[in-house]
């Protein structure tokens, strides 16, 4: 008996875990489906950024198009003009308010991302009043020097209100990861923007005002649209004060860091429009549009680095923050040297096609140009580093270096040199900065070199190659 009930309850024992088995078995379809949904999701985020960005530098770059030949090199000239001023307070919208929150926001869940994310939409507003006010202004003092520049106030004043607030919501929703969205806001923002130009100059009504009067309403729709999808907020005061600290120490350095890339990148602009006038500095600018196609590779880097960096340090460590550096920055060389060959072969050619025969004195730039891509690329990407590592006065340090060099020599190359000082002094600047950054982001340990491996996260991880 007492060999008999043993094995029975051998046989029973082993008939109580085998529907374990069973239902473990039947688990494993449904654990392997979410594992394919999250890598397709995983895939289909990124896929639908870049469709966004592309569709935005291709609109851009028919707009530019559209416009040059629409009002001519030198009235499109003095609506670069006007645009110089807002790309200023775009810059110091991304350092002030923007950086922080792609890399902060990505750290916050819950309630606890839904009130942070209050508190920012209360910098933004606060933020596109001051500077409206302050362009506006501007506008107004330097269309008393030029007459060309009449008009231009209020509806550059306007565009500029509508635009820094669309800009920012729809990189709220890439903080969001809501890249349906984004496309959703940028597409109308897109189309009414071209319907609404393409319009005017059919109806021969196209001028620099209202120019400016339909970039503002098409924003205007797309902010509209953007912010019936923001989602949940919270408003919870006490975070108030700890929030906007934590803003400005991320802050403070990348607000300086965006004053000093608008001058690194736009000062050669305003000595052009002042040495050699609206003309020259249009056709400038028409052929840096041929390049800022390649923004969607840029804006792209912009949107999707800095959050992918932010998380992976959260979950991982330096070691996670090498690799996803690494791939990143293997992304940028590539598509950097694809870009000089690119244009070094086919961008005089293009810019004949595109603008007739205005542009032949400065269609040999493009080829210059093209080598400041891969260069802003690589900073770019390891500026998304140490904000992730909420480290952000090292890229203010590169910048200031690059920005000071351009600062002092762009004049008396241009007076000296013409054309091609501007485009030396640009090339170096960039270079300059790019070698500081490197420079810094080597004394890091782990950041730019293999990390050793340590324990994280209460494993072992042995960082692999980039």
């Amino acid at each position: 008996m007492t060999f008999s009930a043993g094995k029975m309850g051998g046989h029973f024992g082993r008939a109580r875990r085998e529907p374990a088995s069973v239902a473990s078995d039947q688990r494993s379809p449904g654990k392997v489906s979410e594992g394919k949904w999250a890598r397709l999701r995983a895939m289909r985020d990124p896929a639908l950024s870049f469709t966004d960005q592309a569709l935005s530098s291709a609109c851009n770059f028919l707009t530019t198009i559209l416009l040059a030949r629409a009002l001519g090199l030198e009235a499109f000239g003095v609506y670069t003009m006007v645009w110089l001023a807002l790309y200023l307070a775009m810059s110091l919208q991304l350092g002030l308010i923007v950086s922080p929150m792609m890399s902060i926001g990505t750290k916050e869940q819950g309630a606890e991302a839904e009130a942070y994310y209050t508190v920012v939409f209360l910098h933004q507003a606060g933020y596109v009043v001051v500077a409206t006010a302050a362009i506006f202004a501007a506008l107004v003092l330097a269309a008393g020097a030029d007459s060309g520049l009449a008009g231009a106030a209020l509806p550059g004043a306007m565009a500029a209100a509508s635009y820094l607030t669309q800009d920012f919501l729809r990189r709220y929703l890439f903080a969001r990861r809501r890249p349906a969205g984004i496309l959703l806001i940028d597409a109308i923002n897109q189309i009414l923007k071209l319907g609404a130009l393409a319009a005017l100059w059919q109806a021969g009504m196209i001028s620099v005002a209202n120019a400016l009067w339909a970039v503002a309403g098409a924003a205007t729709v797309s902010t509209l649209c953007g912010l019936s999808m923001s989602g949940p907020l919270l408003w919870r005061r006490e975070l108030l004060i700890s929030v906007t600290a934590r803003q400005w120490r991320s802050a403070r350095w990348l607000v300086l860091t965006g004053s000093v890339q608008w001058v690194l990148s736009y000062s050669g602009l305003l000595v052009t429009a002042g040495l050699f006038g609206p003309k020259v500095l249009g056709a400038l600018r028409a052929a840096q549009s041929l390049l800022a196609v390649l923004n969607v590779v840029r804006e792209a880097l912009e949107n999707i680095v800095p959050p992918m960096a932010g998380k992976a340090f959260a979950e991982g460590g330096m070691q996670a923050l090498h690799r996803t550096l690494g791939r990143a920055m293997l992304f940028a060389g590539l598509t950097g040297g694809a870009t000089v060959l690119g244009l070094g072969l086919f961008g005089p050619w293009l810019l004949h096609q595109l603008y007739g025969g205005e542009i032949l004195e400065c269609d040999w730039v493009i080829i210059w140009y093209a080598f400041t891509f891969p260069m802003a690329l690589t900073s770019l990407v390891l500026g998304c580093a140490f904000r992730a590592l909420e480290r952000t006065r090292p890229v203010f340090i590169a910048s200031l270096v690059g920005g000071c060099f351009s600062l002092l020599a762009v004049y008396p190359a241009a007076a000296t040199f013409g054309v091609a000082g501007l485009i030396a002094v640009t090339l170096l600047s960039e270079l300059a900065a790019l070698v500081v950054l490197t420079m810094l982001a080597l004394r890091i340990p782990g950041l730019l070199a293999r990390p050793p491996a340590g324990p994280v996260g209460g494993r072992i991880m042995t960082a692999s190659s980039p």
